[in-house]
């Protein structure tokens, strides 16, 4: 059973080799497909592994997402931001997870800063994924290819995308397992737009998504 991941990248120079490196860390033989945003590919010429893959798509997780699943070979697909970082074992126990029957899962979020709004956050989106089942792509989606390929692959769209697939994938009858240990993402847009008013932001493009507002126009208020 072996995974690829598919990073979706723009503009990560900073942040590229540090995930890879984690990622080798706990599975060299893993493959890991990174996909900028960027036509000119100005992150892939950062990547310092030659065993990476290195692909260019149309700039939206989605349309990255996607195009990259399409170009992998493993028969699990695991999503990973490229400012999101693993557990110690995560791809062990994603592996495990589908050795237990899981098809589709994510880790838990943690978010990586101190302070209690954050700690907040973190317990509010533990809520949303037990209650609804709705991680999001931040908390490391994984899912078998076969799974995939039922629901019809990773929806090419430029926000929303995690939102889309695991409503597929849950109309579909695919078997989730939420992992309980947590990824560590950055604060980073937290940080620059306010905890409340991120957060707030967030809210609102999901319910104006779920109402049926263009993932493109949402896309464009969002960056």
């Amino acid at each position: 059973m072996n995974i690829s991941i598919i990073i979706p990248v723009f503009q990560e120079h900073l942040r590229i080799n540090m995930l890879i490196d984690q990622v080798r860390a706990q599975d060299a033989a893993c493959e890991i497909i990174v996909v900028d945003g960027d036509r000119g590919g100005s992150t892939l010429a950062m990547v310092s592994d030659p065993t990476v893959i290195r692909l260019t798509a149309p700039r939206g997780r989605g349309n990255q997402l996607s195009f990259g699943a399409a170009n992998a070979n493993g028969t699990i697909i695991l999503m990973l931001h490229a400012d999101t970082r693993l557990p110690d074992n995560g791809l062990r126990m994603i592996t495990d997870a589908v050795r237990d029957g899981g098809e589709w899962g994510a880790f838990k979020l943690g978010i990586d800063a101190d302070g209690l709004m954050y700690r907040m956050i973190e317990r509010s989106v533990d809520l949303r994924s037990k209650i609804f089942s709705l991680p999001y792509g931040d908390q490391a989606l994984f899912v078998t290819g076969q799974a995939l390929q039922r629901v019809g692959g990773i929806p090419a769209i430029p926000i929303m995308e995690d939102v889309a697939l695991v409503r597929r994938l849950k109309q579909a009858g695919c078997t989730c397992k939420l992992l309980p240990f947590r990824v560590k993402t950055s604060a980073r847009r937290w940080q620059q737009e306010g905890v409340l008013a991120r957060t707030f932001r967030n809210w609102l493009i999901l319910l104006r998504y779920l109402a049926g507002a263009d993932p493109s126009a949402l896309a464009k208020e969002y960056q």
